[in-house]
């Protein structure tokens, strides 16, 4: 059974039995008034009528006539016949023998009180005629027939609320039930993979804040999955391009170990193929570095010092001195900044990286420049060439693990196609941006965007949001 079915039985026996209880008790309690007003009025009407006997056999006996149960009986009659048409029957005993039978309405059997449709009532006269009783009965059919009515008017009233009271009450019900049927088909949706899915509740009651709520969750459990579908992705293609990467040095260096332990082959061969194997073992070597820095960065946190941006731009052009000088390659260095905070090794490796691979797209004599300065209240590191470029596509993958714009190219340098993996690692640890701008044909420019050494405070709400 349905929650909204167990609501609509639970509220409708409820209210019915609730209305019949109600209707009843007042029934009853009219029934009881009516019956007291009866019986306080027939009371009055009997006194009034024993007085009045009372009176009419003084001045009888006042006139000096001798009360006889013929005279008793006449004068009984007397009354009986005038209260006769109001439905008041009289009865007159002298010593329990009866003088004047009851021939009117309200004949009973005899007995006081209230019989089928009847009240009965027996009194004395008063002093010296208490020897004699009188009867008084009224016919209170007119009473019960009213209550008959009323009896058959609560009943027709049950059978015609009863069915128009469900029929609210499933409309009301249904409708206050409708949020509730809204958020069970979409939780059943998202269990069943579809997490776009949403609640659409404009009401304000507690079923529109579940709603909110609800939505709220659905929110961060889709972007959960995507991120996580996302990196499932990313961990398969990384998975690929390293069996890639892995299996090509390797094929090669197993070649050429098979042509050295061959006969018959010249000191000029044999060098060519132990250049060859040192070259692809060197590859292999940086290819495990830079993956073990990958991982170093994402399970060590950083200790941010302050770093004098000419000694990091002094240290990187050291390192990469010698293979600008090979390429013919002139470096520009240009800061406005005196310092910026973060871990010194590292963003020289995030410099290096970008100089490297603005060398590999650069022609010689095309110049590489390295910039820092502030930017809207940050520090900007910046590598910029003037080489071959990205296109849209490209620049939107130029970051991913093993991804090579120009496969052809970094395969001759020796590249594995994880500089730029490497530097957005370095950029996460800092808690710092990257951005990435390219035109084909043009040349690109990477910017690292951090804090300012005296900027911390405001750095870190911007980092936060």
């Amino acid at each position: 059974m349905r929650f909204w079915h167990k609501n609509l039985l639970a509220v409708l026996i409820l209210f019915i039995a609730a209305l019949d209880i109600s209707v009843i008790m007042v029934m009853k309690k009219s029934w009881q008034l009516n019956m007291d007003s009866e019986t306080r009025r027939a009371a009055s009407e009997q006194t009034l009528i024993a007085n009045n006997i009372f009176e009419n056999l003084d001045s009888i006996r006042a006139r000096g006539n001798t009360l006889t149960p013929v005279l008793l009986a006449s004068v009984a009659q007397s009354y009986g016949d005038y209260y006769r048409n109001q439905g008041i029957g009289l009865e007159l005993r002298e010593n329990g023998r009866l003088i004047y039978p009851n021939t009117g309405s309200g004949q009973a059997d005899g007995s006081e009180g209230q019989s089928a449709q009847t009240i009965r009532l027996s009194m004395p006269l008063p002093a010296p005629y208490q020897a004699m009783e009188l009867t008084y009965s009224r016919d209170i059919s007119g009473l019960y027939a009213q209550q008959q009515e009323l009896n058959r008017f609560f009943v027709m009233i049950n059978w015609i609320a009863g069915p128009v009271l469900a029929l609210l009450l499933y409309l009301l019900i249904r409708r206050l039930t409708k949020p509730l049927k809204q958020l069970s088909e979409t939780t059943r949706t998202i269990a069943g993979g579809d997490y776009s899915n949403r609640i659409e509740l404009r009401s304000r009651d507690e079923f529109g804040e579940l709603a909110v709520h609800f939505n709220r969750m659905a929110a961060a459990v889709e972007q959960r999955m995507t991120e996580l579908s996302d990196m499932a992705g990313e961990k398969q293609r990384m998975v690929d391009n390293l069996a890639h990467e892995l299996r090509t040095p390797l094929t090669s260096m197993q070649g050429f170990a098979e042509f050295l332990t061959s006969a018959n082959i010249g000191k000029e061969e044999q060098i060519k193929a132990g250049h060859y194997i040192l070259s692809e073992t060197v590859r292999l070597k940086n290819l495990a570095f830079k993956l073990l820095d990958l991982s170093i960065l994402r399970h060590q946190p950083l200790e941010l010092s302050e770093v004098e941006v000419s000694a990091l731009f002094e240290a990187v052009r050291q390192t990469e001195e010698l293979k600008l000088k090979e390429s013919g390659i002139p470096l520009e260095i240009d800061s406005s900044i005196p310092a910026v905070r973060g871990d010194a090794d590292l963003l020289a490796s995030f410099l290096v990286n970008l100089i490297e691979n603005a060398v590999h797209a650069s022609r010689p004599g095309s110049p590489i420049r390295l910039l820092a300065y502030e930017q809207n209240g940050e520090a900007v590191l910046e590598v910029r060439d003037c080489g071959s470029g990205m296109t849209a596509e490209q620049s939107k993958r130029a970051f991913e693990p093993f991804y090579r714009a120009d496969p052809a190219r970094s395969r001759l340098y020796g590249n594995a196609g994880l500089g730029l993996s490497l530097c957005r690692q370095i950029a996460e640890a800092h808690q710092a941006r990257v951005e990435l701008e390219s035109v084909p044909g043009q040349g690109t420019g990477i910017r690292l965007i951090l804090q300012l050494p005296n900027n911390l405070a405001s750095y870190s709400i911007t980092s936060r949001d």
